[in-house]
């Protein structure tokens, strides 16, 4: 008979955990509230309102001006409901954001892809030099097998959007029992005789990258000192069903219900929110820490595992399966670098600020607005607002025909011109590194330009490579 799902399981008794077990499972709850609270604290800026921001700017949008006075209006004569609508609302006047973040993002996502990162296997002695091929080849070979390139995409993309990026690596096995048809029985196929069969889906290394948003490293860390890194941890959301499937071998998950914050982060004013149809949903924390050999998986308040660091070099030094990196270095005390979007992001609004206000200029002066005699009122204060293409009555049209009103000159345009170039400079991805060139460059001067602007990127491209031998 099939498990009934509804059942209330057994509570979780914190006591039935050993001295040793129950002292580590209190000290994992409060540092795991630590590090959360240590990145909204680096050197004065809460880094995770730039990343909201990031997430809010980055995909192509309009900036929205001051909402008007809303008034509730009602159809009488067919009895509709009422509607908020905005009096006075005019929306003739540009707001669109240049969308440089996913252009200048997207760039230099290509351009590291195409520099195709990898981690650097040297023999130390003359007499490991075997063996290093052979790891070197299984490296590649685990590459290929886990389809971490697609992974690699998705940490640099993190990396130029937040400034820092996190995965993970480890062992990974995925197995399951399945039934496979025996007989087949053509004349009653439900009668059809099948057996019981364990599949291996995967069974490799795997490496996976990491929300940044879901996970948090030690507050003491410093960047560019994979010593300095003693604990971190990272949080995941599961359909109970595949929580089950991949935990449930161990004793105490029979006391774990559905729950916890289950959206898919935990800042939900301010961070873009994945919304989630399946209503059987799990909150799973996981800890790591190198110092104390500890590795724990926290389900919904319930401690299903509490081991020791499954990770390990030959001589026995435990390893954090954690890697990471920054993007540009913000502080040399602090891992959270400055990316793509927190480098120009006061530019952006700058460059938005005057292009949409030469947009205007230049609607204005096209659709010119006019004054024609009639008995119609002025507004309550006496002034006119001016939009485009619309005629307005006033009390004495003589001295008065046309509103007109000069287009953009040469200083506006070559005032963006100039705020572009700022922009490209501070994000590091010029006009070149876009396939954009200008006057009659020879081949040569194009490539000796693209070489001179990867300059920029070269820091980033090292730190990722160190990331991947970690």
């Amino acid at each position: 008979m099939p498990e009934d799902k509804t059942k209330t399981r057994k509570s979780f008794d914190i006591n039935s955990l050993n001295a040793t077990k129950l002292e580590d499972f209190k000290f994992v709850q409060k540092r795991i509230l630590q590090l959360k609270e240590a990145r909204k604290k680096q050197f004065g800026i809460n880094i995770e309102k730039i990343w909201a921001d990031a997430d809010r700017d980055y995909a192509p949008h309009r900036l929205g001006g001051v909402d008007s006075k809303k008034v509730v209006v009602t159809d009488e004569e067919k009895g509709w409901r009422g509607s908020l609508v905005k009096l006075g609302a005019s929306n003739w006047p540009s707001d669109i954001s240049q969308a440089n973040p996913y252009i200048k993002i997207q760039t230099a996502l290509a351009i590291l892809i195409d520099q195709n990162p990898t981690g650097v296997l040297t023999a130390v002695k003359k007499i490991y030099q075997a063996v290093t091929e052979l790891i070197k080849q299984l490296y590649q070979r685990s590459w290929q097998v886990a389809k971490s390139k697609q992974q690699l995409k998705l940490f640099v993309f993190n990396l130029a959007k937040y400034g820092w990026a996190v995965g993970r690596t480890y062992p990974l096995r995925i197995s399951r029992k399945v039934k496979v048809i025996k007989s087949y029985n053509s004349e009653d196929p439900e009668k059809s005789e099948y057996e019981e069969k364990e599949v291996i889906e995967y069974n490799d290394i795997y490496r996976e990258n990491l929300d940044p948003w879901n996970a948090w490293i030690d507050d003491m860390a410093k960047p560019n000192s994979d010593m300095s890194l003693r604990d971190w941890s990272w949080r995941k959301v599961y359909a109970f069903d595949a929580a089950e499937e991949e935990f449930s071998k161990y004793p105490r998950w029979k006391y774990v219900e559905p729950g916890g914050i289950t959206t898919s982060k935990l800042e939900q004013g301010n961070a873009l929110q994945k919304e989630f149809e399946e209503d059987r949903l799990v909150e799973i924390y996981f800890y790591e820490n190198r110092l104390k050999d500890l590795f724990m998986v926290i389900a919904n308040g319930v401690p299903i595992i509490i081991e020791p660091l499954p990770i390990s070099d030959a001589e026995g030094n435990k390893k954090l399966s954690l890697w990471q990196a920054y993007w540009n270095l913000r502080h040399a005390e602090c891992p959270y670098g400055i990316g793509i979007y927190e480098s120009i992001r006061y530019e952006q609004a700058l460059l938005d600020r005057f292009r949409n206000m030469t947009a205007d200029q230049l609607a204005l002066s096209i659709y010119k607005m006019f004054f024609y005699q009639g008995t119609q009122s002025l507004t309550e204060t006496g002034d006119i607002k001016i939009t485009p293409g619309v005629g307005k009555q006033v009390i004495d049209p003589k001295a008065i025909n046309w509103l007109t009103i000069p287009g953009p000159g040469a200083e506006a345009w070559k005032g963006l011109e100039v705020f572009k170039r700022d922009l490209d400079e501070a994000s590091g991805i010029t006009e070149t590194l876009m396939g954009i060139t200008t006057g009659s460059q020879t081949a040569f001067e194009i490539a000796q330009a693209k070489e001179s602007a990867l300059k920029r990127l070269k820091n980033p491209l090292e730190n990722i490579t160190d990331a991947l031998e970690t």
